[in-house]
């Protein structure tokens, strides 16, 4: 608390208005629509079944041993975002995009660090599910991990070849999501990163992601492997991956899940209808 106090006197000192407001405004919003998540999920969630089938991710690598971010764990080690306003936006428009009904949804969240994501789209009765590349939370049964491991939440490097199945049969998921991980992948594994997503979303489905051009160094080690700008993301999507079109999902930078004020970065994709992987 302290220490954020102090920041927000240096950023004043600076200038920075603009940039203490936008803090201060996201500490207070999150908070409220965690209280609002607890009375509007009930009616949301009246009628719909109860997730079934089990999930299993098939891989031969089941840690990115070679990750800077599982040398040197940070964010692996400690995060653990959700956004409560995110899940309820993205469950009301892609059920009414699908004309979902009663029917249940599919969700996969990369890098999903702590789990609470995973664990709020399960709140929803979606099926959910997330990939970490580092084994840090589950050795650690850290957040999610101790309740939702194995079932929900897998290990597995995604710039080798994985594929999670749903009951034994491929499973397509209705969103993906990958917060501030991107710019973690080595420039030369994107197109598997790619590749794999576009194989696991649904025809119509989301991949929503957000991505810094920063620099991030942990002890010693450059955690962002892939420092591109959102127009240079944007370019490279659609010279290599024409598939997925990009869209507007009517959010504002703090109803995300991960952003960054400073250089808002998000890449947001529905996969067209009538093509293939």
């Amino acid at each position: 608390m302290f220490e954020n106090i102090l920041r927000a006197i240096r950023f004043l000192l600076r200038g920075e208005f603009r940039r203490v407001w936008n803090e201060v405004h996201v500490r207070i919003y999150r908070p409220v629509w965690e209280c609002l998540f607890v009375f509007i999920r009930p009616g949301r969630v009246n009628g719909r079944p109860q997730p079934a089938g089990t999930f299993h991710v098939e891989t031969n690598h089941r840690v990115a041993f070679e990750s800077p971010d599982h040398l040197a764990p940070k964010g692996t080690a400690a995060n653990n975002s959700t956004n409560k306003k995110f899940v309820l936006h993205m469950d009301e428009r892609i059920r009414g995009e699908l004309n979902a009904g009663s029917n249940t949804l599919n969700f996969l969240d990369l890098g999903c660090s702590g789990g609470q994501l995973v664990a709020d789209f399960l709140k929803m009765k979606w099926r959910s599910a997330g990939l970490e590349g580092s084994d840090y939370s589950l050795k650690f049964r850290r957040a999610n991990w101790a309740s939702l491991a194995n079932t929900n939440l897998f290990t597995c490097d995604i710039t080798k070849p994985y594929q999670v199945t749903l009951d034994g049969a491929p499973a397509k998921f209705h969103l993906v999501t990958a917060w501030e991980v991107m710019e973690h992948i080595a420039t030369p594994d994107l197109d598997i990163v790619f590749t794999q997503i576009r194989k696991h979303l649904a025809t119509g489905g989301y991949f929503i992601a957000s991505t810094t051009e920063t620099s991030d160094i942990h002890e010693g080690l450059e955690l962002h492997q892939t420092r591109w700008t959102n127009a240079q993301w944007r370019e490279y999507v659609a010279k290599r991956h024409p598939d997925l079109e990009y869209v507007d999902v009517g959010l504002k930078i703090y109803q995300f899940v991960r952003y960054n004020f400073l250089h808002p970065s998000f890449l947001l994709y529905r996969k067209r209808t009538g093509t293939p992987v």
